[in-house]
């Protein structure tokens, strides 16, 4: 992905939702499982160009330093600008530059990255060594049906994906990265992520409570939902 899918983030209706609501439930998971005040730490794996972790920053007041990973140079170029407490580093997601320090960060993303991965496990690995004890992992990827048939439709053309990741190995690789309180959620229920491809709008926040009403009353309607979800903290002691 390169400079095309950045322009697309602001130009097609359905990339900016995608982003809007990956970034919408990362940051509801992780204040609804900590309380760090405004010291907040946010470090995005596979950032692409800014915008998500933009999102976030948003989301969260502002306050606190951000910062995002992304190696691809023609992304990087196309951030928009940056706040002073927010920055975008180029560097490789399983082996991250030295310029970060380990241990200090409250939330640390992969969201929409470990399916292009040939090593998911070295990323999670990483956003271990660089959350403080208690913080937060909020990692995503596309349910593998709704990918096939993103790929069959040429919705995601332009993407490459070296791993097919349900739920169970999600969680599977976040335990073996010694992550606890691992947690699975399925979002972006298919009829409501449908509707910016017609470019109906839909908010974020109002897409994600729909997924939590779906997901309450019809617990075995999982294949309904296009994107997948885990959530985990990293052990205080």
């Amino acid at each position: 992905m390169g400079a095309d899918y950045a322009a697309g983030r602001t130009a097609r209706p359905y990339l900016s939702f995608r982003y809007r609501v990956r970034a919408r439930l990362a940051v509801d998971e992780y204040l609804r499982r900590t309380d760090f005040g405004a010291g907040h730490g946010v470090l995005e794996l596979g950032a692409a160009d800014g915008r998500t972790l933009l999102e976030m920053r948003r989301l969260l007041g502002g306050a606190g330093r951000y910062d995002g990973v992304e190696l691809s140079d023609a992304l990087l170029a196309a951030a928009p600008a940056l706040p002073p407490n927010t920055r975008m580093l180029k560097g490789d997601v399983t082996k991250l530059p030295a310029e970060l320090e380990a241990g200090t960060y409250t939330l640390v993303t992969a969201l929409a990255l470990l399916e292009h991965l040939d090593d998911p496990g070295a990323c999670l690995r990483e956003a271990w060594r660089m959350l403080q004890p208690g913080g937060v992992l909020v990692a995503t990827c596309p349910h593998p049906v709704w990918d096939h048939v993103a790929g069959a439709l040429k919705m995601v053309a332009d993407e490459h994906h070296a791993q097919e990741l349900d739920g169970p190995a999600m969680m599977r690789l976040a335990t073996e990265a010694g992550f606890a309180d691992v947690t699975f959620r399925p979002f972006m229920f298919s009829p409501v992520g449908f509707l910016p491809y017609l470019r109906l709008s839909v908010d974020p926040r109002r897409s994600l409570e729909i997924d939590r009403w779906v997901e309450q009353r019809a617990p075995w309607a999982g294949f309904t939902f296009v994107n997948q979800a885990v959530i985990a903290r990293k052990p205080s002691k």
